[in-house]
């Protein structure tokens, strides 16, 4: 598991989990919620609940894109983050999975003084070929670009 370190100029680590934590889980009931919301709103015949689920990510969460560069030895995944700090991001990295998730809450954008908003952003993506989990590293750089470093697993002789 990746640590932070926070030193004057360095980028610093966001942490690299076996399994999403219990904000992830906090989102999904917020989604599963959102969506709820939505189908009893809309008229019977006017929509399914896939696109009531789909409706509520969107309203829920804010959208990344990952960059995948394949390298030798190495794929190095890229994205860019703004307001999250390296406390606030998880990733998972399992077989050829990779899933980033954050979670900010801070003072509401309205200006309601003591309000708090919340923040989400979660992506999810099929690598091209099996990395090694336990050697994956990730940086969280000053200027919102997250750089998530995977060692390909070495094919077998």
């Amino acid at each position: 598991m990746a640590t932070s370190k926070k030193t004057q100029g360095e980028p610093v680590s966001p942490r690299i989990v076996s399994r999403l934590g219990t904000a992830f889980e906090q989102l999904e009931e917020s989604i599963r919620e959102r969506a709820y919301h939505i189908f009893r709103q809309r008229e019977p015949q006017g929509g399914d609940s896939t696109s009531d689920w789909l409706q509520a990510q969107m309203q829920l969460l804010n959208p990344m894109e990952l960059e995948v560069k394949e390298q030798k030895k190495t794929l190095v995944v890229e994205g860019t983050l703004q307001g999250f700090s390296p406390k606030e991001i998880e990733i998972e990295v399992g077989g050829d999975q990779l899933r980033v998730f954050g979670s900010h809450t801070g003072p509401a954008s309205s200006g309601a003084s003591g309000g708090k908003e919340s923040s989400y952003f979660f992506q999810s993506l099929s690598l091209p070929c099996e990395v090694d989990a336990d050697k994956c590293t990730a940086k969280l750089h000053k200027n919102g670009k997250l750089k998530i470093t995977l060692p390909r697993v070495a094919p077998e002789k």
